[in-house]
């Protein structure tokens, strides 16, 4: 087995153990956790896309050919009722996975934009959810004791119906796709209602337990040790020094495998033929906290362990989990082996470079002798042979 043989698969791995595979996502978290414990406000976005093809014609496309609209609202707990019973019930929720954290306000922002032509109808749902949450320490500590964070609130799901009441659209079914249709297009409900694509789109919109399809303690994590003042405004940190690790989930790698989606391609028959395709992403999280910080299990609930300083016992995490050291020394393997490839590659350049000996009547001829690629950098040698 010669050399190229051996180098190229080593070469591989460390591309494939490096690399990670960036997804799209259905649930979309950005959330920060300071040391002290203050109140926080997490960010959650739920996303889907459904496309109906009623190009076969049929009493959807009456319903729903030349349909363009954008249903929103947002609103909040303080402000209404039925956004406060939501937020009741997510704290309900919490108590069930045993998570110590409360929302004391709930902001919801709602948008779903519906497009539809001769050919068939595009749906986008987004739903972003900004609770005001305290309790989430389960234990304080201090210089390089741990704090620990409670995490189980990051995937609470909502698996039934949630009526909002409108000024605009009066009460609004907001956690199932169908909901905004029955309540804006009710000609275009009733075709679906009964059939495949009812059964196929009764899945709620309002589901982050999709997180922790990879366990926390696997999330790729990110310390940074320097102290950052000025730039510490764009990340919430109020202009304070802070060490912080990054959290993050949401691409697929080597390390925790294909990110799976639910997607739908399929035929269903109501009056007509028709073509129903969803595409639902896998979900993305980001979660950035003050100190040296590591997610790990608690009695199966997912927390996070962070200390204000490093200790000095461990090594600094990074993306991954691979400590530091790990990583420079895949980064002097792999320029070691390109400096061997270019070193044998040269060699064998030179080696296979024959002399070509003119063996004619007439005047030698001159030859133009060039041993490698980069000697037409270098003044032309010419010889006669």
């Amino acid at each position: 087995m010669t050399i190229k043989f051996i180098i190229a698969p080593v070469i591989m791995g460390l591309l494939v153990f490096g690399a990670i595979l960036p997804t799209w996502e259905t649930v979309d978290l950005t959330a920060y956790l300071p040391i002290e414990g203050i109140p926080i406000t997490p960010t959650f976005k739920f996303s889907k896309t459904v496309s109906f093809d009623y190009s076969n014609g049929g009493k959807l496309k009456d319903a729903l050919n030349g349909k363009s609209l954008t249903v929103a609202f947002t609103d909040d707990s303080d402000n209404n009722q039925s956004i406060k019973s939501f937020m009741e019930q997510m704290n309900t929720q919490l108590a069930n996975h045993k998570s110590l954290a409360t929302i004391t306000k709930l902001v919801v922002d709602y948008k779903t934009v519906i497009n539809g032509d001769d050919k068939g109808v595009s749906i986008d749902y987004l739903i972003t959810l900004t609770p005001t949450m305290t309790g989430y320490i389960l234990t304080k500590g201090s210089g390089t004791e741990n704090t620990i964070f409670d995490a189980a609130w990051v995937g609470f799901s909502i698996e039934n119906p949630i009526t909002i009441t409108t000024k605009q659209y009066g009460d609004l079914e907001i956690n199932f796709p169908l909901g905004v249709i029955q309540n804006q297009i009710p000609d275009a409900y009733n075709v679906l209602k009964g059939t495949k694509a009812e059964t196929d789109l009764n899945q709620p919109l309002i589901d982050a337990s999709t997180l922790f399809n990879q366990p926390i303690d696997k999330w790729d994590t990110l310390f940074d040790p320097s102290y950052v003042v000025k730039d510490s405004d764009a990340l919430g940190f109020s202009g304070k020094k802070v060490a912080v690790t990054t959290l993050a989930s949401g691409q697929s790698g080597i390390q925790v495998g294909s990110l799976k989606v639910k997607n739908i391609d399929e035929d269903f028959t109501a009056d007509a033929k028709y073509h129903l395709t969803t595409v639902e992403r896998a979900s993305s999280g980001t979660i950035n906290v003050d100190g040296h910080a590591l997610g790990y299990m608690v009695q199966d609930e997912p927390a996070i362990s962070t200390t204000a300083q490093a200790s000095t016992t461990t090594g600094t995490a990074t993306a991954g989990g691979l400590s530091t050291m790990t990583i420079y020394g895949m980064a002097g393997l792999a320029a070691a082996i390109a400096g061997g490839i270019f070193i044998w590659s040269n060699k064998k350049m030179k080696d296979s470079l024959k002399r070509v000996q003119d063996t004619g009547p007439s005047k030698p001829i001159e030859y133009e002798e060039r041993k490698h690629w980069a000697d037409r950098f270098d003044e032309d040698k010419k010889k006669s042979v």
